[in-house]
């Protein structure tokens, strides 16, 4: 019987915070996978007994680069319990707000994050130290790809400040509040945020589109490499004041279709670093760290839906939406990543041509001080969800569920992995440094700042491999 060899890759490098990948391997091939967070940060504690007003400036604070994803997520948890209503035109600046964070992110992951694994940059920082494993662009194709890399970070600074014409500064803005938004609606704001758009959406047709065309050509496999196990959700996202949403909400469990229902969402913290429960609804459960847990190796807990794991993300939601996919692997979720940042950029021009200058953007009146609020809305790596119970307009119980909890969830209580560890089970691993796994994890965009301020260093393990 051949023994199973481990590798440790630690930090997993190119993503938020220190994720940890334990990769078991016989003759090659990935057997079984640990993908753990090492950085435990208690956000839903700290919320407990705050202003339930304050919650969108707290909670964008769980991350700098998907802040206003949090804040739109809260608001809509806070507006639901204390029975507050958001004017049309609050929601299309909420809208045009969340548009240029989604872009802003989509592209700092696609070019910053994943495409560094495809091409060979010069031996400058940041591309040293960097793996000679399987590059297959020429050195043209390499020059230019180098030269994309340092054009998208200058469209993403575009994009952040398209993000702050509505938000008054990125991230961690200011105009996404209970009850709509801040900013009063004027020609200039207008006038610049479509500037800002139309020269995002030249680089998106010009160079995203064809960079990504290229890498699929020269890595066709990894269009399936690193697929799922063929459950999807999406929670919607981007409505429009008349109620249809941009993203569609929806489930697709075992290949059948069905309508989404927050009733069917448990957290499950078997292995990880909590005080043990099974299977709870976030409105029933607590987070009390326990790092003394025997089966547990992450800091971050199980989401499921009716049990079972699912993906989520761009990927997810165009397979919801019906909308033509290439494949389920690596670069099928990096192609649905760059379809979707041209297909909200897109919606952001209806969105701009909708307000009306001078009309109501902001609607203070609360109906009720105690109440229960869930807030669901799609964020950038898929879909968020925040629980909340207020108490005197103070926060008594707040739970949030992040897209990178839902995809790289730790085992459940039966044991099952999440749909991020799945995907890496059956890889042929050819390169030293696990670079197939490397391409494999980043597909998703993990980010895992939703999950500590404290470091063991004792059981942290060393850093063994270069990804």
């Amino acid at each position: 019987m051949t023994k199973l060899e481990k590798k440790i890759i630690f930090p997993v490098t190119r993503i938020h915070n220190p994720m940890l990948l334990e990769a078991w391997l016989e003759d090659g091939e990935i057997k079984d996978a640990f993908i753990s967070d090492t950085l435990y940060r208690g956000f839903e504690q700290i919320l407990i007994g705050r202003s339930a007003m304050d919650m969108p400036y707290y909670t964008q604070r769980i991350c700098g680069i998907c802040s206003s994803a949090h804040a739109i997520t809260a608001a809509l948890a806070v507006e639901q319990a204390l029975g507050m209503h958001v004017p049309p035109n609050g929601q299309l600046i909420r809208n045009l707000i969340l548009t240029g964070d989604f872009i802003q992110n989509h592209l700092r992951h696609i070019y910053l994050f994943t495409l560094p694994d495809y091409f060979r940059g010069p031996d400058i920082a940041p591309f040293v130290p960097h793996s000679e494993a399987d590059l297959r662009l020429s050195s043209k194709e390499d020059t230019q790809m180098t030269e994309h890399y340092f054009k998208a970070l200058d469209i993403s600074r575009v994009a952040h400040a398209a993000f702050g014409v509505f938000g008054g500064k990125a991230p961690h803005g200011h105009g996404l509040v209970p009850g709509g938004a801040s900013m009063e609606v004027d020609a200039d704001k207008v006038n610049r945020y479509r500037g800002y758009l139309i020269e995002i959406m030249g680089f998106i047709d010009d160079v995203l589109l064809p960079d990504i065309t290229l890498i699929m050509k020269r890595y066709p496999e990894y269009v399936d490499l690193g697929k799922g196990i063929g459950n999807y959700m999406s929670v919607g996202g981007f409505p429009n004041p008349e109620g249809s949403t941009l993203f569609p909400q929806g489930v697709i469990l075992q290949g059948k279709r069905e309508s989404f229902s927050e009733k069917h969402v448990t957290e499950d913290v078997t292995s990880a670093w909590y005080k043990p429960h099974g299977p709870l609804h976030p409105m029933e459960e607590d987070t009390v760290p326990d790092r003394s847990q025997p089966k547990g190796y992450t800091w971050v807990k199980s989401p499921r839906y009716r049990g079972q794991p699912v993906e989520v993300g761009p990927l997810a939601r165009a397979i919801i939406n019906k909308e033509e996919v290439i494949g389920h692997g690596a670069l099928a979720r990096t192609w649905a990543r760059a379809l979707e940042t041209k297909k909200i950029a897109k919606a952001a021009l209806e969105w701009l041509n909708r307000l009306e200058p001078g009309a109501e953007t902001l609607d203070t009146k609360i109906g009720q001080d105690s109440g229960v609020g869930i807030g669901l809305h799609e964020a950038m790596r898929g879909t968020l969800g925040h629980w909340a119970a207020v108490k005197n307009g103070r926060v008594k119980h707040f739970q949030i569920v992040t897209p990178s909890a839902i995809n790289f969830g730790a085992r459940d209580e039966t044991g099952t992995r999440s749909v991020g560890e799945t995907s890496l089970l059956g890889l042929k691993i050819q390169s030293d440094d696990l670079k197939e796994a490397g391409r494999i994890i980043r597909s998703f965009d993990p980010c895992f700042s939703c999950s500590v301020h404290i470091i063991d260093g004792e059981k942290v393990h060393a850093l063994k491999i270069q990804v």
